[in-house]
């Protein structure tokens, strides 16, 4: 079973201590972008009872189920403290149980427990996408680099910006042999029962390698690894570090310097990094950029994560286009995490615009590294 019942009464008992503030609503980038409270997590969590109890949710219910990327702003917000992730994730497991999810996230769950991508991709060669000759790697070392899906399916770019960083400060990491999905949108659909066996065998898998350190650019990566797998299986022998942490350790080490560049950054922060906000801003404050802030208190998210994309991608795309309009006045919009790129650059291909250009952190400290 993908769900409990001693958690599920564990947290129908926290709804009943929801204040109906709505202040989850407020924050919630679906219920902003629709001004439809039937989408907020207020209404969210409502339906989970509905659910235990094996009841057909209207389609309004069950679309307020599957509206939303789990980027946890509605936690953030509740002031009672009600774990509105972890009751969605129920939701959306129950309705898999029940064989009820959307096709699209049964079609993706599919892929990556197969084929090990969310696209159904062959996967042997997804090393060979992204690798070049000028890279310097080493076939036994214990860190190695894990570039995630859809830098090594899309964004090939951003492992290439980032293998010339590590290079250049002295780091020679190993390409993980046999890369595969970390397994978030699993665990975002409650799919956790797969998840387990997933994660267990991913993490039996590296420890094999002899990895002590996975660095890696993709923040699901960071986050899952880093924490998840823990809960769903044991905590692993390697540690996981993003590419950030990697950056501010050579900077402050004086390994990593730049030349003062100029122009005004429009940041568009990744919502599994929240404990890393300072350090973006840091690095491109010593290179020379000017940061200009995009988020406030209502739209965090950029709208994609967690099958929100697939299943509802016009108004995903509406969520999105608010980073791309509050990045408006800066010369380029900077992001961290390869999905929030890879949605962005979506929507603006998709209207034929140019906009606002869309890079990685990574493509701007290079422009501005010390050779």
């Amino acid at each position: 079973m993908n769900v409990d019942k001693e958690r599920q009464q564990m947290l129908l008992s926290q709804i009943a201590t929801c204040l109906q503030c709505n202040d989850c609503g407020a924050m919630c980038p679906f219920s902003v972008v629709t001004e439809n409270d039937a989408y907020s997590p207020q209404n969210k969590i409502l339906q989970l009872e509905p659910l235990m109890k094996g009841e057909v949710l209207s389609p309004e219910g069950y679309d307020a189920v599957y509206l939303c990327s789990r980027c946890g702003a509605c936690n953030d917000a509740c002031p009672a403290g009600i774990d509105i992730m972890a009751i969605i994730q129920c939701e959306r497991g129950l309705l898999q149980e029940q064989e009820r999810e959307p096709q699209k996230t049964t079609h993706i769950s599919h892929n990556i427990l197969t084929a090990y991508n969310p696209k159904g991709a062959p996967n042997d060669n997804r090393n060979d996408l992204w690798i070049t000759e000028d890279m310097v790697l080493s076939p036994d070392s214990t860190v190695a680099y894990m570039a995630g899906c859809w830098i090594a399916l899309k964004n090939v770019s951003i492992a290439h910006d980032t293998m010339k960083i590590l290079n250049a400060c002295g780091i020679t990491p190993r390409a993980i042999e046999g890369e595969r999905c970390c397994g978030l949108f699993l665990i975002d659909n409650g799919h956790l029962d797969d998840m387990r066996a997933y994660a267990k065998e991913y993490t039996e898998y590296l420890e094999a390698m002899g990895i002590k350190t996975i660095i890696t650019s993709c923040p699901a990566c960071y986050k899952v690894l880093g924490t998840e797998y823990e809960a769903l299986f044991r905590k692993p022998a390697f540690e996981v570090k993003h590419v950030l942490q990697v950056y501010k350790e050579l900077y402050d080490a004086g390994k990593l310097s730049f030349e003062p560049q100029s122009g005004t950054v429009a940041l568009r922060d990744a919502c599994p990094l929240k404990d890393l906000f300072d350090i973006p801003r840091e690095l491109l404050a010593a290179a020379g950029y000017e940061v200009k802030e995009i988020k406030n208190e209502h739209v965090f998210c950029c709208g994609a994560p967690a099958g929100a994309k697939p299943n509802y991608p016009e108004i995903s795309g509406a969520v999105g286009k608010v980073s791309l309009e509050r990045s408006q006045g800066a010369d380029t919009l900077a992001t961290y995490c390869s999905f929030c790129k890879h949605h962005l650059d979506g929507i603006k291909e998709s209207e034929g615009e140019e906009g606002i250009p869309v890079e990685d952190i990574a493509s701007l400290l290079v422009k501005a590294m010390k050779r």
